[in-house]
């Protein structure tokens, strides 16, 4: 993946990977997700295992005690106060008179602590990734790119602003439509085609060349992609539309380039401003065109993936 600036006739650009060159994202976004409610789940009482609920109990009226059951009575809670007091004293005398020996206590008796399972958030399986390798060489992608396929459509949408394509070719001669080095680079990694579109908005602010240059290979896309040199107009040509097109000096503007390598294939976009002036170092605006149209573009390849 590149970006860099390319200046016009006359003039340089910045250099970098970033800048007037334009923003070099490839394909690709993330995902929302619902919202999710909260809440805390009551505990229902304890009742142990095999342990019947026990029921309330009932009040039964009694009978007024007559005076024989009263001293009856009183007799009994007498003897239960006593037997208390004696009981205390008991253990009051093993504490204080007896020897010294740990007071040896009944064991408590375990408690159980149900397990109420907690409602669990469970994410849906991630999609199965495309397999790319597919476009890494002619034997395995050994369909040829067209024109049709590439820019079958005339008028896009992208980001709210539509653009409309003014013009299309394609070449055998891959040096042809590229500078420099890089035009040698494509000869000799043995491209086989290149196919250009140039677009214009709606309002014909903007003027931007976006195509594929095709390799028999990764490698010699690779290979091709390293000889670029954005900063010094070592890239693509534009390709200018007719006159009255809002796109007849995209060849000779200086703009905002971006490109990526998927497998075999140079996608890239060079956007320009339609009355043929150089970006300053203040104007931005030309970066993000650029890369939607790149971006666009490499829907072609996708579609060749999942088609």
């Amino acid at each position: 993946m590149a970006t860099g600036p390319i200046g016009g006739s006359g003039s340089s650009g910045l250099s970098g990977s970033t800048g007037l060159a334009g923003s070099s994202n490839g394909p690709g976004g993330p995902g929302t997700g619902g919202e999710r409610s909260s809440g805390v789940v009551e505990r229902p009482p304890f009742v142990p295992p095999g342990a019947l609920v026990p029921v309330a109990p009932v009040a039964v009226p009694q009978p007024a005690p007559t005076g024989a059951r009263k001293r009856t009575v009183l007799a009994a809670g007498v003897a239960v106060a006593v037997a208390a007091i004696g009981t205390a004293a008991y253990f009051g005398y093993q504490a204080y008179s007896g020897p010294n020996e740990p007071l040896t206590l009944p064991s408590p008796i375990p408690s159980v602590d149900p397990q109420i399972p907690e409602p669990e958030d469970t994410l849906p399986a991630e999609p199965t990734p495309a397999e790319t390798t597919m476009l890494d060489s002619d034997r395995t992608d050994p369909k040829k790119l067209g024109l049709k396929e590439a820019f079958g459509q005339k008028r896009v949408v992208l980001n709210g602003r539509t653009y409309v394509r003014v013009k299309a070719d394609i070449t055998a001669q891959c040096g042809k439509f590229a500078v420099g080095t890089f035009a040698t680079a494509l000869k000799q990694q043995k491209c086989t085609r290149v196919l250009r579109a140039t677009y214009v908005d709606a309002r014909r602010k903007y003027a931007i060349t976006t195509g594929i240059a095709v390799f028999p290979t990764k490698a010699a896309a690779v290979a091709a992609d390293r000889k670029k040199n954005l900063g010094k107009t070592i890239w693509f040509r534009g390709l200018a539309g007719p006159a009255g097109s809002g796109a007849d000096k995209a060849d000779i503007s200086g703009g905002y380039a971006a490109g990526l390598v998927w497998g075999r294939y140079i996608v890239f976009s060079f956007a320009t401003y339609s009355d043929g002036h150089t970006p300053t170092k203040q104007e931005k605006d030309l970066g993000p065109v650029s890369g939607v149209l790149r971006d666009h573009t490499a829907g072609v390849l996708e579609k060749r993936l999942t088609d």
